[in-house]
């Protein structure tokens, strides 16, 4: 039994857990234990992209994986106990914890044409498949920067707005406006307002979440 105890974040925490659930019922959560008592907690996505938020708290076991229907049961509800480990329900490896190098700053003008562009895509394909795979792999922004090249596809970019981690017009003034796109050998990372997204780009893309 795998248990959890949140000492901050966790309204940011629910809020993932909820919309990775209403994507994916079936979804998983995987626990990273770090420094200072961080820890980020990574959920699956049907868009072979990975999400993550950060909170500070104690987790049972660190790699310990869940359901995340049962970690967001618990969070919601302030129980400390999650369920049962899942651990051979994780698709693959995690992203590295450290060696990203930050390519370039998305400015605030960029970053709500994306999610325009993830919301209008969703309101085309609101059917139970999701997007088609020919319009999730488009590459909608390339990146420069450091010595590297990186091209963003859209299912990235869908898993920001699917996941609510893109503020609108309405947000407050203090959250920024602005997405880090970073790459560490064959992962890419988005630091959005709201959580991170990955996506591996090499060979066992599928697999390797």
């Amino acid at each position: 039994m795998e248990s959890l105890e949140v000492s901050s974040g966790g309204p940011g925490l629910i809020s993932l857990l909820g919309r990775a659930v209403g994507l994916d019922a079936a979804a998983s959560a995987r626990f990273r234990t770090l420094v200072d008592d961080s820890i980020d907690v990574f959920v699956t996505t049907p868009f072979e992209v990975t999400a993550s938020r950060r909170i500070t708290g104690s987790v049972s076991r660190d790699g310990a994986v869940v359901a995340a229907s049962d970690l967001l049961n618990s969070v919601q509800t302030d129980a400390r106990s999650i369920g049962p480990a899942r651990d051979p329900n994780w698709p693959g490896a995690l992203p590295p914890a450290t060696g990203f190098e930050l390519v370039d700053t998305l400015p605030v003008t960029v970053v709500r044409q994306l999610a325009d562009d993830g919301r209008n895509l969703a309101r085309q394909f609101s059917g139970p498949m999701g997007p088609p795979a020919s319009l999730l792999n488009q590459t909608v922004i390339t990146v420069e920067g450091g010595g590297h090249s990186v091209e963003v596809p859209m299912r990235m970019v869908f898993t920001c707005t699917s996941l609510g981690l893109i503020p609108g017009f309405s947000a407050a003034m203090d959250i920024p406006r602005h997405l880090r796109v970073s790459t560490a050998g064959r992962w890419v990372r988005i630091d959005a307002p709201f959580g991170t997204v990955y996506r591996s780009t090499g060979l066992g893309n599928v697999l390797a979440l």
